[in-house]
């Protein structure tokens, strides 16, 4: 759930970028064609940014930059009381929401597809200028991929052809392929009024395309300008309407915009980097101001040495330690009866180092300060944070009970077997989470 919440923030945040852009930098440029391609751009790049892999993000504040980071732990728990029941999560609630209007966005575009398959079928076809229409005067002017819906009846009207140019272009230009993707997009979104905004963007600009190819051909402006008002405005749909947005349409054809250059989609690439490390800084595995230090109950760490990455690594019961020592964690590790039954959950991330010996040592603060090279402040050994971010924070007493119990059976850990860098044992350190969740 977390991470889907995570997932829309980074995205929209990207699209907010990207909007801004394209509102400051295309929204007076009459290169249609250079606006279609940013637009298809920045409603692709939103959704595939957040799910660019952690280890090549751009560095937000992890918690440790010296130790190699362990596959974590899940232990699960159970309550007896029912306070839980009493208080559904926010989070809950506001994830049932979004897949309820999310379904009836998906439902509404299944709606309208069907509608427009039922036209294609029930339709009869007619020829005008050596185009195939069919005739529709519930659709009137419009048009879906290869399809163009007409009235009949307006054939001989002086506007006809005007409309038919406009409509073959759609068609022509496979502009469906952008409608269909930009009405899938604010389905996603449909929470962030800058998605409307994006979406209104890219319906405009489809038109104002299409009708710069019909002037294109020779048409009187003023002519033209007179067939769009004579026209009726339709119902909303996924299909291309003569129709829509008239008013912008006009107010375009009759302002002098330049004709903007193509280096205007050079803005692309800082744009991203921007949308990129704006993503990585919202990187939700960050720990924030809940992370707490442990007790003065670990050993201190000696002078040492310390390494992250060796020739070769430790090894736990004789086999890789990501997967041996995580059986172990999962075998001795227990839930504290208190911390559950108060509903406290959360994540506890512990720092210890396996030395040349082979002994697990858990650091002070004050060593763990000199490994890393941080001031006294900005470490941690034991720290603590929520499993989602509005969730409830536990009392101070019960994160402790969840730090001790991890300390407990991390500590008691049997030996391994040192890592080994030029043939000499070193001293290794790792970071280990340990997720503490009630069922």
């Amino acid at each position: 759930m977390n991470n889907l919440f995570s997932y829309l923030l980074e995205l929209n945040i990207s699209l907010i970028i990207l909007f801004l852009a394209y509102r400051l930098f295309f929204e007076k440029d009459k290169n249609f064609n250079l606006r279609r391609i940013y637009l298809l751009v920045a409603m692709l790049l939103p959704l595939l940014l957040p799910l660019i892999p952690d280890s090549i993000s751009l560095p937000g504040r992890p918690l440790s930059t010296v130790s190699i980071n362990l596959e974590e732990v899940t232990v699960f728990g159970t309550r007896q009381d029912t306070a839980a029941l009493g208080s559904l999560s926010l989070a809950g609630l506001l994830l049932a929401l979004y897949i309820a209007v999310f379904s009836l966005g998906i439902l509404k575009v299944l709606l309208q597809l069907g509608y427009i398959l039922a036209a294609i079928l029930r339709s009869d076809r007619f020829t005008a200028q050596g185009i195939t229409l069919l005739a529709s005067k519930s659709l009137h002017a419009s048009s879906f991929f290869r399809y163009i819906f007409i009235d009949p009846e307006t054939e001989g009207s002086d506007s006809f052809k005007h409309i038919l140019e406009h409509e073959n272009t759609h068609k022509r230009e496979w502009h469906s392929v952008d409608r269909i993707l930009v009405e899938l997009f604010v389905i996603v979104n449909w929470f962030n009024p800058v998605a409307w905004m994006f979406r209104r963007s890219v319906i405009e600009n489809l038109e104002y395309l299409a009708d710069s190819a019909v002037l294109k051909t020779g048409t009187d402006p003023a002519n033209y300008q007179l067939s769009i008002l004579n026209q009726y405005i339709g119902s909303a749909s996924i299909s291309n309407q003569f129709s829509s947005q008239i008013k912008n349409r006009i107010n375009m054809l009759n302002k002098n915009y330049k004709f903007g250059s193509r280096w205007k989609l050079a803005l692309l690439l800082p744009l991203t980097a921007l949308a990129f490390l704006v993503v990585s800084c919202t990187e939700k595995d960050t720990p924030v101001n809940d992370l707490e230090t442990a007790e003065e109950a670990v050993a201190q760490a000696p002078e040492m040495e310390v390494f992250t990455v060796v020739e070769q690594m430790p090894t736990f019961n004789g086999g890789d330690a990501a997967i041996e020592f995580r059986r172990y964690i999962a075998q001795n590790l227990m839930y504290p009866p208190e911390a559950a039954e108060a509903g406290a959950t959360g994540k506890i991330y512990i720092k210890f180092i396996v030395d040349k010996d082979g002994n697990v040592v858990l650091p002070e603060k004050e060593a763990l300060a000199k490994i890393e090279g941080k001031p006294l402040g900005e470490v941690v050994v034991t720290g603590y944070r929520r499993l989602e971010e509005d969730a409830e924070m536990p009392d101070e007493k019960y994160i402790e009970l969840l730090k001790q119990e991890v300390i407990r059976v991390v500590s008691s850990s049997p030996a391994w077997e040192p890592g080994m860098q030029r043939g000499q044992a070193v001293n290794v350190m790792f970071t280990f989470p340990v997720s503490f969740l009630l069922q």
